[in-house]
C-alpha cells in the first residue's frame, strides 16, 4: 500500500521525460504549465540532448559510463546508466508524491531506463504512470523486438502503462501530415492528459479524488487507458464521454476487463445529477461489474472550455497480438479505424530528435 501524504496542499508531481524521445515532450509543455504543483525532469544519457530541454532539472545518467554520448541505442547501457545514478534519481523521485513519466521504447536510454526508474519508484511506494511510444514498423523487427523486451519489463513495476505505436500518427493524421505537425499534435494531447491529473488531484471538489482513492486504482496492475473529453455544452457531454472512451488510445487495450476505474469531471459551473449519473452508468456499462470505479466531480473557474471529462482505467488486458515463440510483435487493432477528428484524444510522443525549440514558439 502507498504510503501518501493526505492533503492535496503542496502536493507534488513529478513528470519525468527519459531519454530523447521523453525530453522532447517536455520541451512542447515545459511553457505551457499552469500549475505550480508539477516538476518536469529530463532524464538522458545524451549530454546534448539534455542541453536543448526544457525542464526544472536535467540528469545526466551514466556520465562516467557514456561521457555523455549516449547510450549507442543498447538498453543495457542505459540500465547501466541509470543504475550509475542511482541516488540522483532516488532524489527525485522522493521528491514526488506521484510520477507520470513519457519515454520512448525500441532505443538505448528509453528502454533501458525506464523499467529501471519504475522499480525504484515502486521501491519507495510511489505511484507511477509511464506513456510509452513504439517504434514505427519501418523502423524494423530489430527494435520492435527490442521495444517489446523492454515494455514486458516496464509492466512488471510500473502501475499503469499505456503504449502507442508510432504507426497510430499515420493511421489517425494520414500520410500526408507534416513530420513535425503530427508529433506537435501528439504532444498537446500529453500536455492536456498531465493538466487534466493535476486537476484532479490539486483542486477541492465537491466530490474529491484523493490521492489514497489515486493510489488504490493504480494498484491494479496491467494495462491502462487514459482519455480526456471537453466540451462548452452541457448537452454536448455524452459526445465528450465518447471521445475519451473511443479512440484509437483505448481501443488498444480490452476496457472491459479493467479493475479500476476513476471518472473525473471539471466543470466551471455546475453539471445536473442526470448527466452526472449518465457518465458514471456509462463507464461502469465497459468495465468489469466487480471494477472499483471511483468517481469525482470538482469546479474549476479557469477551465478552458466549461466541461472536462478525465477516465483512467487500469488493471486492464492488451489486444495487441503477441507471438510469444517469435518475440515479434503486432499493432494490429480489434477495434474499427479511428477517426482523424480522434487525433486530440490521443497522448503520443516525439521519437526522433528535432531541432531545439526556441522558447518564443512555445
Amino acid at each position: 500500500m502507498f504510503q501518501l501524504i493526505q492533503q492535496n496542499d503542496g502536493l507534488s508531481i513529478g513528470v519525468f521525460g527519459i531519454g530523447g524521445c521523453g525530453c522532447n515532450t517536455l520541451n512542447s509543455i515545459f511553457e505551457q504549465r499552469e500549475s505550480d504543483q508539477a516538476f518536469l525532469y529530463s532524464v538522458n544519457t545524451d549530454k546534448v540532448v539534455l542541453e536543448h530541454t526544457q525542464s526544472d532539472e536535467a540528469v545526466l545518467i551514466g556520465a562516467e559510463l557514456t561521457h555523455g554520448y549516449g547510450a549507442g541505442a543498447d538498453p543495457k547501457v542505459g540500465l547501466q546508466a541509470a543504475e550509475e545514478s542511482k541516488e540522483q534519481l532516488l532524489t527525485l523521485i522522493n521528491g514526488c508524491d506521484i510520477i507520470l513519466c513519457a519515454t520512448g521504447l525500441g532505443g538505448g536510454t528509453g528502454t533501458g531506463a525506464s523499467p529501471y526508474i519504475a522499480k525504484l519508484a515502486s521501491e519507495q511506494g510511489k505511484p507511477i504512470i509511464f506513456v510509452a511510444t513504439l517504434p514505427f514498423s519501418s523502423e524494423g523487427q530489430f527494435r520492435s523486438n527490442i521495444a517489446q523486451a523492454g515494455l514486458n519489463e516496464l509492466k512488471e513495476h510500473a502501475n499503469a502503462v499505456i503504449t502507442l505505436p508510432n504507426d497510430q500518427l499515420i493511421e489517425v493524421l494520414g500520410n500526408d501530415i507534416g513530420l513535425f505537425d503530427a508529433f506537435k499534435h501528439s504532444n498537446q494531447i500529453l500536455h492536456s492528459l498531465i493538466k487534466s491529473l493535476i486537476d484532479m488531484l490539486c483542486f477541492q471538489g465537491l466530490i474529491n479524488v484523493d490521492l489514497n482513492d489515486f493510489a488504490k486504482i493504480m494498484d491494479c496492475q496491467g494495462d491502462a487507458v487514459l482519455g480526456v473529453g471537453k466540451c462548452d455544452e452541457e448537452s454536448e457531454l455524452t459526445t465528450a464521454l465518447d471521445g475519451a472512451l473511443n479512440n484509437p488510445l483505448v481501443n488498444q487495450v480490452d476496457m472491459s476487463s479493467s479493475t479500476g476505474v476513476i471518472i473525473q469531471v471539471n466543470c466551471k459551473d455546475e453539471i445536473s445529477l442526470g448527466n452526472y449519473n449518465l457518465i458514471t452508468d456509462t463507464v461502469r456499462q465497459q468495465v468489469s461489474l466487480n471494477a472499483l470505479v471511483i468517481c469525482g466531480v470538482s469546479k474549476i473557474e479557469n477551465l478552458a472550455t466549461n466541461y472536462e471529462l478525465l477516465v483512467i482505467a487500469t488493471g486492464a488486458s492488451s489486444k495487441m497480438i503477441l507471438d510469444d515463440t517469435t518475440n515479434e510483435s503486432s499493432s494490429k487493432v480489434v477495434a474499427t479505424k479511428p477517426k482523424a477528428s480522434d487525433i486530440f484524444d490521443i497522448p503520443a510522443f516525439i521519437r526522433n530528435q528535432s531541432a531545439p525549440p526556441s522558447k518564443s514558439s512555445l
